[in-house]
């Protein structure tokens, strides 16, 4: 994300340390919510009073919220308006209560952020889009949208050294395929505008990979094996059963088949581009170049399973209702998680049970 100004001096002005500032934006731009392990991690430190004085400033300045999940595990959520609009993302919606698999999801993605710190992450959407349609001159008509949002899940993209792309999705444990299943049919169009792509599915179990793995040979198959290219749309040997059909109606040494003329029919009205006369003119003497010439350009579409190694707590949200308000009133009865003062601070200054 790139900014007119950097949020970390201004987060201090606040009163956090640097580091402190910095995990706070980390959090706020890919998550909302975060563990304690997971601030311990980004400052390389084990167990230690530097995660009870990071809560401890956080609460107190009224920036997070605690939520108990039961076996002394705690999530926090960073709720402040302040920090978030420090950070360039006053509208983000990171800052409402979710779901319970949205806030594993969120917490999913943080550690895999972690886990790439220092590499080029494409971690906003504006990021997503000027790459895809500035750097790689495509359409916006084939980028990913939901319910009119593009990159609606806001999961995170590496760039490679090499400069391939690896697309994220993070299973937070979903019972159902369908998630998946539709993650792939959104972002198919873009999928098959690249020339090649790798994703990456996220997981903190291998139960469901190889599900996964025959829903995405079934929607997008390794076209690299078919020898699929804007040349041979059909892929590699559709065009060699033309380029022979066509040899033998030119040579008239033989009758045609019924398959002949429908490779006929089809072929003259494909393949068409000078590189296809070449192609031609050459007959099927070096079919096996041919073959392989169209197989190594090919797209390459790989789906790589991922175990996250890190433990998840399970959520178990209690919630107060408030006092209905009068006829007139202009407060809103709202539903709380609750905290009782005793409770934050066995949050607070405990090592807690989030370590995993």
């Amino acid at each position: 994300m790139t900014l007119a100004y950097d949020p970390i001096p201004i987060l201090q002005v606040a009163g956090y340390t640097e580091r402190e500032a910095a995990f706070l934006y980390l959090a706020a731009l890919h998550s909302g919510y975060f563990l304690r392990r997971q601030y311990l991690r980004f400052i390389e430190r084990g167990r230690g009073a530097l995660a009870a004085q990071f809560l401890r400033r956080a609460s107190a300045l009224g920036h997070i919220q605690s939520i108990a999940c039961g076996q002394a595990r705690f999530v926090y959520h960073l709720t402040s308006t302040e920090v978030y609009s420090a950070a360039g993302l006053g509208a983000s919606h990171h800052r409402r209560l979710k779901s319970d698999a949205t806030i594993k999801s969120r917490l999913m993605v943080l550690d895999f952020v972690l886990d790439h710190l220092g590499e080029t992450l494409l971690d906003t959407r504006e990021s997503k889009v000027h790459h895809f349609t500035s750097a790689l001159g495509l359409t916006e008509s084939v980028l990913p949208l939901s319910r009119g949002v593009v990159f609606a899940e806001e999961f995170p993209l590496l760039i490679n050294k090499d400069g391939g792309i690896s697309f994220s999705y993070v299973d937070e444990g979903a019972l159902s395929a369908s998630g998946f299943e539709h993650f792939l049919d959104r972002h198919a169009p873009l999928f098959r505008s690249l020339h090649g792509f790798e994703l990456l599915y996220l997981a903190d179990s291998n139960r469901d990979f190889d599900r996964a793995t025959r829903i995405f040979s079934t929607k997008l198959p390794d076209e690299q094996e078919r020898g699929m290219t804007p040349l041979t749309p059909r892929g590699v040997d559709h065009l060699l059963d033309y380029l022979r059909a066509r040899e033998f109606a030119d040579s008239r040494k033989s009758a045609l088949t019924l398959r002949d003329l429908a490779l006929l029919r089809e072929g003259d009205a494909l393949y068409t581009r000078p590189e296809h006369h070449a192609l031609l003119a050459s007959g099927t003497a070096n079919a096996q170049r041919v073959r392989q010439q169209f197989e190594q350009s090919a797209q390459r579409r790989k789906l790589i399973p991922v175990v996250l190694p890190y433990s998840y707590p399970l959520h178990r949200f209690k919630f107060e209702s408030q006092p209905k308000p009068e006829l007139g009133s202009m407060v809103r009865s709202i539903r709380r998680p609750i905290l009782g003062e005793q409770t934050m601070q066995e949050q607070l200054f405990s090592e807690g049970g989030d370590e995993g």
